[in-house]
């Protein structure tokens, strides 16, 4: 399941700098709320089945802590660092511009919750539904898109804002996915339909309601750790690791091709979904003692967090020379694949054993 992982990370990076191959991938969208699904079967694993017995929970919320906070906190100061050299060097702020443009509005109280906001992780997704109106004060607001000036334009990992929803599922996650599959599977339901009943008669149809609204996403998560209670019953069965590579092959295919298929979008993204819930207990089964695998998809969360900083860096260069804008998307992952690869081997792995000591 690590190569999936990462793929979906790498889709991130296509989405947010340039096609490969004549191909979007998947999009960002797609790509987060499959990681949703990943991330609910995981998490049930671990809470069935190493984390349980008395002081669980705590120990749950520490160890996601350090898996975490840590190598976000390192990619936040290097955006941090990057904007100040960035202005001072090249009068290009990075991910400052909109502090330094409305600096003289904005009051100390917005700048003390947005500085706030982007330490602490939680509520950044919140973000998403606030404008900064005229005067520079905070408003929430139906469709913050439609305005110039938004509270997520002030975060220096602007794709954290998943972060914050993964981290609210940490919270709940050990009262839900150890209850019973009947309960589950409500919760289940409700929020798939929730999310059609209000994108149908309230139109809430678009970004950021499709996918960065807690209460509808929450489906995916548990959607997840259904895939991991029918994996429990496959579990001990003869199955040959060939549908599991096999599987793989097609949600390989699928995030590559999907944005080719003609077909209306919510059914061609829904029938994505139904092919990745499905596969995931054949994929864990076939690969969960594949090393390769494993140190694979421990770079999607590394590819994820940091690839943002290669995109602003490369983006100047590229639109300033629209006729290289094709080796965009290659050079973006490429170069995204390395910084992965020195933070994984460096910060990360340092922390990963400092974590397995203290939470084996």
């Amino acid at each position: 399941m690590g190569i999936l992982r990462t793929i979906l990370a790498l889709a991130v990076v296509v989405y947010h700098s340039f096609k490969i191959f004549g191909l979007h991938l998947c999009g960002g969208q797609v790509a987060v709320e499959s990681f949703y699904m990943i991330s609910g079967f995981y998490m049930a694993l671990i809470l069935n089945e190493k984390y349980i017995g008395p002081g669980y929970y705590k120990t749950f919320i520490l160890s996601r802590f350090y898996r975490i906070f840590p190598v976000y906190w390192i990619v936040l100061v290097s955006a941090l660092l990057l904007s100040l050299i960035g202005y001072a060097a090249f009068n290009n702020p990075y991910y400052l511009a909109r502090y330094i443009s409305n600096y003289q509005c904005l009051s100390g109280t917005t700048i003390a919750y947005l500085v706030l906001e982007n330490v602490v992780v939680f509520g950044q997704d919140l973000l998403y539904f606030l404008r900064i109106d005229e005067h520079c004060r905070p408003e929430f607001v139906y469709n913050v898109l439609s305005y110039k000036h938004a509270g997520f334009q002030y975060l220096l990992v602007p794709q954290a804002w998943s972060i914050s929803i993964e981290c609210l599922f940490y919270i709940i996650a050990p009262f839900l996915v150890t209850k019973k599959i009947s309960w589950q599977l409500a919760l289940v339901l409700t929020g798939l339909g929730c999310k059609a009943f209000f994108d149908h008669y309230y139109y809430l149809c678009f970004d950021p309601w499709t996918y960065r609204f807690f209460p509808f996403e929450l489906a995916f998560f548990l959607a997840g750790s259904l895939a991991y209670r029918y994996y429990k019953y496959i579990q001990h069965k003869t199955v040959s690791p060939w549908l599991g590579y096999t599987l793989l092959t097609l949600c390989i295919g699928g995030v590559c091709l999907i944005d080719e298929i003609q077909m209306e979008e919510n059914w061609r993204n829904s029938l994505f979904y139904i092919v990745v819930l499905c596969s995931l207990p054949y994929l864990f089964h076939a690969f969960k003692n594949n090393s390769t695998d494993r140190y694979i998809g421990e770079l999607s969360f590394s590819v994820y967090i940091s690839h943002h900083l290669v995109v602003s860096v490369l983006r100047p260069y590229y639109f300033g020379s629209p006729q290289y804008m094709e080796f965009y998307g290659y050079t973006a992952i490429l170069c995204s694949l390395i910084l992965a690869f020195i933070l994984q081997n460096t910060a990360v792995k340092a922390i990963e054993r400092y974590r397995a000591k203290r939470f084996s």
